[in-house]
């Protein structure tokens, strides 16, 4: 196969992708390692720095709780034996330009697999929740596969730990990941539920990332030097069922209907829309234990409709940037609003600690009861637009560690020149 030369090479990525504990004891180290500076950023691997000193060799005593990554939160790849660390695909820049991204289609025979969660985005919160006495276990999955099935490996683990009145954070897809696994008998185990910007019923970003228009799928193109943003989304994105299970189930069209697609460009698989529609008879309804975090007034993609043989997205201030709240509430569930992009919720420090507030007594003053939109604004773009949209390759090799970084961090970042409000 295609990665078994490509995998001999162990890139910077490779290296820095530690088991956690090692991760920890760097951090605390007297002497900072400036490969771990150069991962994180100065800001972040300041904030980390403190927190792995004030938990590292701590024994943890509080009550269990398990932090899921969204989608594309988990590191995927291949292990290796000997020596070497393991070949790490997802999210390896130097990998991707290799064209090596096909290698994580899915497929009966894939042998690609979760190789710990993204700590860049995690380990903060983590290790915040450590420090704030709780037995915080940060889970990683393959987020390419199915929820149910991912909320049954949950479940199972929540089983064999044998904790009881154990807490569940779920970030973006992790909250339906842990939804599917209260469907189980070790979800009694459960006192608590926070979701942090959870697509309960979907994000229009799924639509995007199936047709290629997404800024997460235009921007990997971009550093693949071998393939365009319509190849990786018909021939890689669109082999994830979890990704058919992300498209909104309250768009006013029924995206699950493969006649409702736009004939020209990719799409999603017909087989797989018939296999994943209903995602809602899998997850668990709200109860008195979800607690939901909302973020908006950042410019998200809240509404669709066909035009011609096309998709228009209109765009408002009413989201998180990937999640729309109208698809993020749900139910039943306390619902809180915070004004935070999708990708910061497990970074920021105002919801880190209103996520602990709710852990212990299920209540906060850190968020407001209501969403307060700073515009009532509205704009509209097609999928012909978006596809004008961050075209041509970028030069890795060249670039400042601080570029790189940026270039990473902004991976989902909105349609540009595009601000309202």
């Amino acid at each position: 196969m295609k990665h078994a030369a490509a995998a001999d090479h162990v890139t910077p990525y490779d290296r820095f992708a530690l088991d956690e504990a090692s991760l920890v004891a760097m951090l605390a180290a007297s002497t900072p390692n400036q490969g771990l500076v150069e991962y994180f950023g100065p800001e972040l691997h300041r904030d980390l720095v403190k927190l792995a000193r004030a938990t590292h060799r701590r024994k943890p005593r509080g009550r269990r709780v398990y932090v899921l990554p969204g989608i594309m939160g988990s590191q995927l790849g291949f292990t290796r034996t000997g020596q070497k660390p393991n070949d790490i695909l997802w999210l390896d820049p130097i990998d991707i330009q290799l064209g090596r991204l096909v290698e994580l289609k899915l497929a009966e025979d894939t042998r690609a697999l979760a190789l710990g969660a993204m700590s860049y985005t995690y380990l903060k919160l983590t290790l915040s929740l450590r420090k704030a006495g709780f037995d915080a276990v940060l889970l990683d999955y393959d987020w390419r596969r199915d929820v149910a099935t991912l909320g049954k490996l949950l479940a199972e683990r929540i089983a064999a730990d044998g904790k009881e009145n154990v807490g569940l954070i779920g970030h973006s897809m992790g909250g339906l990941v842990a939804r599917a696994a209260l469907m189980h008998p070790a979800g009694d185990r459960v006192a608590r539920l926070v979701m942090l910007g959870t697509p309960n019923a979907g994000s229009l970003g799924a639509i995007q990332a199936l047709r290629g228009t997404y800024s997460v799928v235009r921007k990997l193109a971009m550093l693949d030097l071998h393939h365009d943003a319509e190849y990786l989304a018909g021939e890689v994105f669109s082999s994830f069922p979890g990704l058919h299970e992300l498209l909104p189930t309250q768009a006013g069209i029924d995206l699950f209907d493969p006649a409702v697609w736009p004939a020209q460009g990719p799409g999603p698989r017909a087989e797989m829309l018939a296999r994943t529609a209903g995602i809602a008879r899998r997850l668990a309804p709200a109860d008195a234990r979800f607690h939901l975090v909302i973020g908006c007034n950042c410019l998200t993609a809240t509404r669709v409709a066909r035009r011609d043989d096309d998709f228009e997205y209109e765009y408002t201030l009413r989201g998180d940037g990937t999640v729309p709240i109208a698809l993020a509430q749900l139910a039943g569930a306390y619902q809180r609003y915070v004004n935070c992009d999708h990708s910061d919720l497990p970074l920021s420090d105002r919801v880190i600690a209103g996520t602990i507030d709710l852990l212990k007594s299920g209540s906060t003053r850190r968020f407001s009861v209501q969403p307060r939109i700073r515009s009532a604004a509205r704009r509209r773009v097609r999928d012909a637009d978006l596809r004008r949209e961050y075209q041509g390759k970028i030069d890795w090799p060249h670039m400042s560690p601080e570029e790189r970084r940026r270039f990473l961090d902004n991976l989902n970042e909105p349609p540009r020149g595009m601000a309202i409000g």
